[in-house]
């Protein structure tokens, strides 16, 4: 049961993020019907929304660091448990 706890936990870790990739084709959409619109104004739309996407894309890979810090912390404590009962 414990590994079943593991693969829990993962899964719990990365579907927390399905949000991200739903606004992200929102926006795609809005975009893509910017561009049939008002082609022209839509150059300025897109440059905005190129500055939004690397923003977001920052504020994930800052957000991703510390779960990556987190796993490892959790995957040294696990093998000190497992060590531990072994020994």
């Amino acid at each position: 049961m414990f590994i079943v706890s593991i693969f829990d936990n993962y899964i719990k870790r990365v579907s927390g993020n399905w949000w991200i990739v739903f606004i992200t084709g929102l926006l795609a959409i809005l975009l893509g019907l910017s561009f049939i619109i008002w082609p022209i104004e839509a150059l300025k739309i897109f440059a905005y929304f190129v500055g939004l996407i690397i923003i977001l894309f920052g504020f994930m890979y800052i957000k991703g660091s510390f779960r990556i810090k987190k796993v490892g912390k959790d995957y040294d404590n696990f093998k000190e448990k497992i060590k531990s009962k072994f020994e």
